[in-house]
């Protein structure tokens, strides 16, 4: 996440402190305590995440969930008088071999054992399918929830609020809310009959019920933190969010109409603590910590075995090596969602190579972890594109192609959106944000004129708001795969050293 955003946490901490909660209609009674914990957007990452570089400990892995295991354990274990709440924000799925082999089944499994209380659906949740969500639903101990997302002909199996009543804590009352992007950040023929409604407007009809039979009103939220905001600015009754989707990492709470929302970055790599107490008859902040999970936190020894035979299952024979790559192939947000990357170079490249096509277009999104520089394995390829993803080529006007690029530049940088355009054989530039202009390899684009393009199947499909990618004419499905092409590339021998070379120019704001 940005420093910015950071800075934003720290200040408020000092707003936060002055809150008092007038509008709760239940009185709890003095001496009743709760901690609260949360993490979110896990996405598979049952053990230490080696892909990221945010650990204290160079060469160190931080994460993996026996050592949330602990860090849970620990805070349960200091009072055990004191009621603990365990909620977990959205996006349990997508990102790892085990995710992609085992569909979950594990998470929910260790979830359970971790003790979780409560989770709200994110949009990750439909990637392997509706049937696949439905399971997982079941098989959990813990409730799914979602007040705004609904499906047809079959509902699902999660439900929209639930009240906690723990012996000397306060009643809590939980309202889940997902981001609409569950409709189109998956693959269209996972969304077949799910609609999404305004999550500001179930909020709106919601909330009041719960403010009645609750001390405390949390949105347990999937929607990021501009749709945290906005919701808190405009329903009122809400004592808190919890929230996901974006990955951000806040020190402290961000303040929006007097509601402290949290977030707790990603993969499992943090995990927030907020604990409260009644003073007055309402329930109020006394402390807000996130808890860094790394290697200074000792593993749960049962956890950590059992995480080690699911991935050991997962990647037997993976560690093959394909190739080198001379340059990091970053999958970070920071790097591939707001602008020009290695990564989508070399994709879009290849694929325009192979297919012969004018223009390649890649949503980065599709790039879910980062290649480091040296040698490349069959893991590593198939962990940076879990999704299966084919090439489809077919046919584009000028026109279509320029639309496609207004909305992509039209995405907020800020959010990291998944949406946003790498590209191969045009260059386009974005003004705040808007498309200030895009031109051919070979010259101008023609509005009238049929372009051979190659994309995702995923895109092919109007996944991410590209409606207008389904209007491609003669669309054609190559059969092969994005990750495939990739070890193709790598077994050749070729050297892969992509580099920037200005096709994506983002002018300031």
């Amino acid at each position: 996440m940005s420093l910015p955003l950071r800075r934003l946490g720290l200040i408020s901490v000092c707003l936060l402190a002055l809150i008092v909660q007038t509008s709760v209609q239940a009185a709890c009674r003095t001496g009743e305590a709760l901690t609260l914990l949360h993490f979110n957007d896990f996405h598979g990452q049952l053990a230490p995440d080696s892909d990221s570089d945010s650990g204290p400990e160079p060469g160190i892995p931080p994460g993996g969930l026996a050592r949330l295991a602990t860090l849970v354990a620990g805070v349960r274990a200091e009072d055990p008088e004191r009621p603990v709440v365990l909620l977990f924000a959205g996006d349990l799925l997508q990102g790892t071999m085990t995710s992609s082999l085992f569909l979950g089944i594990p998470d929910v499994t260790l979830f359970d054992r971790i003790g979780v209380d409560a989770a709200v659906m994110g949009n990750h949740e439909f990637d392997y399918g509706q049937g696949v969500f439905r399971r997982l639903a079941g098989l959990a101990r813990f409730p799914f929830l979602s007040a705004n997302v609904q499906t047809h002909p079959e509902p699902l199996p999660v439900r929209p609020s639930l009240i906690l009543a723990r012996p000397g804590g306060p009643t809590v009352a939980l309202l889940g809310l997902t981001t609409p992007e569950l409709t189109t950040g998956t693959h269209p023929r996972n969304a077949l009959g799910v609609s999404v409604e305004d999550p500001v407007s179930v909020a709106r009809r919601l909330v009041p019920s719960l403010r009645e039979q609750a001390d405390l009103v949390v949105v347990l939220s999937h929607l990021g933190l501009a749709e945290d905001r906005r919701l808190a600015e405009a329903v009122p009754g809400i004592d808190l969010i919890v929230g996901g989707h974006n990955h951000h990492v806040l020190d402290q709470p961000v303040m929006a109409g007097g509601v402290p929302i949290l977030q707790a970055g990603d993969r499992g790599r943090w995990l927030g603590r907020m604990d409260l107490a009644c003073q007055n008859g309402q329930m109020q902040r006394t402390a807000y910590r996130l808890l860094p999970v790394d290697a200074s936190i000792a593993e749960d020894p049962e956890i950590a075995a059992e995480v080690t035979r699911i991935v050991a299952e997962a990647e037997a024979g993976l560690a093959d090596q394909v190739g080198v790559t001379d340059v990091e192939l970053s999958a970070r947000r920071e790097d591939i969602r707001r602008g020009e990357a290695v990564f989508g170079n070399l994709l879009a490249d290849l694929a325009r190579e192979v297919t012969q096509a004018d223009v390649a277009l890649f949503n980065a999104g599709g790039f879910r972890a980062t290649i480091p520089r040296g040698p490349v394995t069959l893991k590593q390829v198939y962990q940076a594109f879990p999704f299966r993803n084919e090439l489809v080529v077919g046919q584009l006007t000028g026109a279509q192609i320029i639309d496609a690029l207004e909305h992509s530049a039209a995405l907020d940088p800020e959010d990291n959106p998944g949406g946003f355009l790498q590209v191969s054989g045009l260059r386009y530039v974005i003004a705040g944000r808007r498309l200030d202009s895009a031109t051919l390899n070979t010259g101008v684009i023609d509005p009238e004129q049929v372009y051979r393009v190659v994309m995702s199947d995923f895109l092919a499909a109007g996944g991410d708001g590209y409606a207008v990618f389904t209007q491609m004419t003669a669309p054609e499905m190559t059969g092969r795969l994005i990750s495939d092409l990739l070890i193709d590339t790598f077994r050749q021998g070729q050297i892969i050293a992509p580099r920037l070379d200005g096709r994506i120019r983002r002018q300031p704001f």
